[in-house]
């Protein structure tokens, strides 16, 4: 009958309803689950305080630096659960770094401990050389944008000579450097600081002499008109509450030794799990830089060292996929042509459903765009790596 109908068709809908909700449920509950597991995966992050150091003369325990936190200890680049033992740094060893700010520049002090038996060695003289490829090197790498490309990288050594260059992109995505070392002012691939301030001291031992224990400290000033221009998505400007994406290096026995601020840890498509890596050239994986108050607080009375990118869920997941793109590529000789083919390569990262995945090719065909949406914010990354906030 009509009414049996009737009733029958409010029990297939109903039916079907409820699926929706056991659907969306589950939806809510991956959702939560991938957020929480995100956050587990964030990178270290520094709380610069608000401040001036007058006179950048490589006394890194002056008055202006003395209520200034020092950071954690630098480790093995791979971190913790991938270096190979005996490769971190041990307690004689240590390297720690300091920063503040102010409306022109980001200040970053220095230590660098060198044990019995290690060479403090500083060869290189001349502005724009290679420092890490003989010398005791600290390495500065700044992404204001968080982009990935045309990031800034400063080496120094413990004579304060430096080399400056631009990155276009990561090496591994077809980018080159842009410096002094390789053109000259005038052709495309020059690039040089105009603002810039370093100094460094020897505070324990002397060149040469691994007989006995060695410290040396640099002091660098990077102005903010040399950090922020030459990158195709513009960062912000240092205020309160505004953040950059930033990693430090110090280099060792002709790259041999590679200790870090935060650990270079990124998706393995190929080893199925999160793998620390042997390379300072992968931004999505460096750390943060928060700008706080001369009290490490934010605007709204908050501590600045609790702050957390709202995008960095969506941040994390979408170089994820890019790394599994690449893996796609790598094994198919193509892109991935679906977003199910792209988390094929993913299983095991923290990455949405694919729901809230799309795969947006580009319009000559050769590249992609995929764009991720977790926790209220878009994250797109290209072929090339180029990522930004939507």
């Amino acid at each position: 009958s009509s009414v049996e109908a009737s009733l029958g068709l409010a029990a297939v809908a109903t039916a079907s309803l409820a699926l929706v909700a056991v659907r969306r449920c589950k939806s809510q509950a991956f959702a939560s689950f991938a957020l929480e597991e995100a956050l587990k995966r964030y990178p270290r992050q520094y709380t610069a305080r608000r401040g001036t150091v007058s006179t950048i003369d490589g006394d890194v325990f002056k008055r202006e630096w003395a209520a200034i936190p020092w950071s954690e200890d630098f480790v093995e680049i791979r971190g913790l659960e991938d270096a190979p033992a005996g490769t971190g740094p041990t307690a004689q060893q240590g390297t720690r770094m300091k920063m503040m700010w102010d409306d022109d520049f980001l200040y970053i002090a220095a230590v660098i401990d060198l044990d019995v038996g290690d060479e403090l060695i500083a060869q290189f003289r001349e502005r724009n050389s290679p420092i890490f490829h003989t010398d005791s090197d600290f390495e500065v790498f700044l992404d204001p944008a968080g982009c990935c490309h045309g990031y800034k990288e400063l080496e120094m050594n413990a004579i304060n000579t430096v080399w400056n260059l631009l990155l276009t992109q990561p090496y591994m995505d077809g980018g080159g450097e842009q410096s002094g070392r390789v053109a000259k002012e005038g052709d495309a691939n020059f690039w040089e600081v105009r603002s810039q301030r370093t100094a460094a001291r020897i505070t324990k031992g002397c060149l040469g002499n691994a007989a006995s224990a060695s410290q040396w400290c640099c002091e660098i000033a990077l102005a903010h008109s040399d950090s922020l221009p030459k990158a195709p998505v513009q960062g912000p400007k240092p205020r309160m509450g505004s953040f950059w994406r930033i990693n430090f290096s110090r280099v060792e026995k002709k790259g041999a030794v590679n200790w870090v601020w935060s650990p270079q840890v990124i998706w393995s498509p190929d080893a199925g799990r999160y793998e620390g890596q042997v390379n300072m050239h992968l931004p999505d994986s460096w750390g943060y830089v928060i700008f706080a108050n001369e009290a490490g607080l934010l605007e709204d009375g908050s501590k600045a060292q609790d702050f957390r990118d709202p995008a960095w869920p969506a941040r994390h997941a979408a170089a994820c996929l890019y790394y599994a793109g690449r893996a796609c590529q790598k094994a198919k000789g193509r892109s991935p042509e679906s977003v199910s083919e792209l988390l094929a390569f993913a299983q095991g990262a923290v990455v949405p459903s694919s729901e809230n995945v799309s795969l947006i090719p580009s319009e000559d065909g050769k590249g992609y765009t995929i764009e991720v949406r977790m926790s209220g914010q878009r994250v797109r990354v290209d072929k090339q790596r180029l990522m930004f906030v939507v």
